[in-house]
């Protein structure tokens, strides 16, 4: 019931500090004007759009032919159209959102979190074909050596 009540109130919150954003944005600058600049943007992120699916699918079909786990270019190709996405809505939140996602260092970034959400999610075997080889980070423990003069508790079992 709290992951249902966090879907509803959500997207009514980033809906009202868009609209903040954009009364203190008219405030400024003018109403025709705030709305023009989110009139451009939506058009830019519908161009985009255009412009990165198709790459992305591109790369991630390139990926499977060459026989490479295809986690990589989905994950990179996912975060680009979900940039373009967020331009194209209207809102200068969303927009700002959007164009840091286009920056390929931050897109990296948000990569591995996402790829890192996924791993944790998938089997390892599946994590390993989807992402590929997965790397394990072995601790090492140092364990006390044990009294040798101490005797040890057991019961002898006889082979049969």
């Amino acid at each position: 019931m709290r992951l249902a009540a966090i879907a509803l109130v959500t997207p009514v919150l980033l809906a009202l500090a868009e609209l903040a954003v954009l009364l203190a944005v008219a405030h400024f600058i003018g109403l025709g004007w705030a709305l023009l600049i989110l009139l451009a943007t939506s058009v830019a992120g519908a161009v985009l759009i255009g412009r990165v699916g198709p790459r992305a699918w591109r790369r991630f079909r390139g990926a499977l032919n060459e026989g490479r786990p295809p986690g990589a270019e989905a994950t990179n190709g996912l975060l680009a159209l979900a940039a373009a996405a967020l331009i194209a809505f209207p809102g200068y939140l969303s927009d700002v959102v959007g164009a840091l996602l286009l920056i390929p260092a931050l897109r990296r970034l948000a990569a591995r979190g996402v790829q890192a959400a996924a791993v944790r999610r998938l089997s390892p075997d599946l994590a390993g074909q989807v992402f590929g080889p997965r790397t394990v980070r072995v601790r090492q423990h140092r364990h006390e050596a044990a009294d040798a003069e101490a005797p040890l508790e057991g019961d002898i079992v006889e082979p049969r």
